[in-house]
């Protein structure tokens, strides 16, 4: 998409604003926080052709602006064209991995263990019709999750045998997949995300492991996880099959 840089410039601003508080941004507060060097008027305007673009939206309640999905996938291609893991992160995947590769159910729980502790999100793997998770506390924190109706479809994601490994499997890419907001189509679900990769488990031929949470997580974060562990369990389990 061609947008100018101070359309970039505003765009990731807001997105920024977003992912910190849930909440829709107006162009003073850029003004004010991000010393642009333009007014607020300039901002405005330069707002109302992001909307064209369909990278902005806004409520009836607010002159503020919310990014869409779109503008997040955009946010997500432009974080991870320099994002890596945190080196330490990268060795407690591989050292945890390798280390328990000869108790497959230990490594299934050191991998829920690590990837909720550093996504801090509610993490699952699919191994057949078999389905674990765990961080489920952690989606409580986002002000997204506290609504019932958005939990019990959660829950109902992750009990139901079939739906997230259809869901997955006719999503799956070579990497990390990404479903952010509506791209889902799940109802209830438009303010998540799930991140998901396709992991090599021994004798399994279709088995995942994936993060739920905000589709404001941090992306920076959370697919390099996921992709670490995938080259850990390729790595541990080369020649094992």
């Amino acid at each position: 998409m061609d947008i100018t840089e101070r359309q970039k410039s505003i765009l990731m601003a807001i997105i920024k604003e977003f992912m910190e508080e849930a909440d829709e941004v107006g162009s003073l507060s850029l003004v004010e926080k991000y010393h642009m060097g333009v007014s607020s008027a300039t901002i405005r305007n330069e707002m109302v052709k992001l909307m064209r673009l369909g990278l902005l939206e806004k409520s009836h309640i607010s002159s503020g602006r919310l990014p869409t999905d779109q503008a997040l996938r955009l946010y997500v291609s432009n974080i991870l064209e320099n994002g890596r893991l945190n080196p330490l992160v990268t060795v407690e995947i591989r050292q945890g991995i390798f280390r328990d590769r000869f108790a497959k159910d230990t490594v299934v729980k050191s991998i829920l263990s690590i990837l909720a502790k550093e996504t801090e999100s509610l993490v699952f793997i699919i191994l057949d019709d078999d389905i674990r998770f765990y961080g489920l506390s952690n989606i409580l924190k986002y002000s997204e999750f506290r609504s019932i109706e958005r939990m019990e479809t959660v829950l109902n994601i992750l009990e139901d045998d079939t739906f997230l490994r259809n869901l997955v499997e006719k999503y799956s890419s070579s990497g990390v997949s990404l479903l952010i907001g509506r791209e889902s189509g799940i109802n209830n679900m438009s303010e998540c995300a799930i991140a998901f990769t396709k992991i090599p488990f021994w004798e399994k031929n279709q088995a995942y492991v994936g993060v739920l949470g905000s589709k404001r997580m941090d992306y920076s974060n959370v697919i390099p996880a996921l992709n670490e562990v995938r080259e850990a369990l390729q790595a541990s389990t080369a020649g094992w099959r």
